[in-house]
């Protein structure tokens, strides 16, 4: 599979950009740019939050996962750059406290984060399903990946702090 990879990122480099486009199809299009779009209102809002958080540890969390973002938004921006499709529009780089920060708790501001992480799960998935282009899944499948192990240690770290929901105990 690495070898068909190689042989067609070097018959990319000397296609002209017409001839790169006829290799996505719209449907690669709409996720690559949806995942780049999403990214940025990730950062954002993660960006908006980290000023109301208050625990120190979940400061560290906010600001390692903002690199995974950052890097992703990378990939996408050079992938979509690469077939000549416009880039969607960045939000600032800067955001400004708007509301009353005693409102808004770590435990909030953890579980608002974790319903984004589940909610981008599936988008990976469907992603992955209706891309044809194996260089474009191997992206959707790596993105997955490292959700799932962002998931899986953020859910953790939730349950560490004492910040997840927890339902009632079975006993039978």
């Amino acid at each position: 599979m690495k070898i068909l990879k190689y042989i067609k990122d070097i018959s990319e480099m000397n296609e002209f950009l017409r001839d790169k486009q006829t290799t996505i199809n719209v449907s690669e299009v709409y996720h690559l740019w949806n995942h780049l779009m999403q990214r940025y209102n990730v950062i954002y809002i993660t960006n908006l939050l980290h000023n109301f958080v208050k625990d120190d540890d979940l400061k560290l969390v906010l600001n390692l996962g903002n690199k995974t973002l950052a890097k992703h938004t990378e990939l996408l921006e050079k992938e979509l750059l690469n077939y000549g499709i416009t880039l969607p529009l960045r939000p600032p780089k800067q955001t400004q406290e708007t509301v009353n920060a005693e409102l808004i708790s770590d435990r909030h501001i953890y579980r608002r984060i974790l319903r984004g992480i589940q909610a981008f799960l599936p988008v990976h998935t469907m992603a992955f399903i209706h891309s044809t282009s194996p260089k474009i899944r191997d992206l959707f499948i790596s993105f997955m990946e490292e959700e799932m192990k962002i998931y899986d240690n953020y859910l953790e770290y939730g349950k560490i702090k004492d910040y997840l929901i927890k339902p009632p105990v079975y006993r039978p």
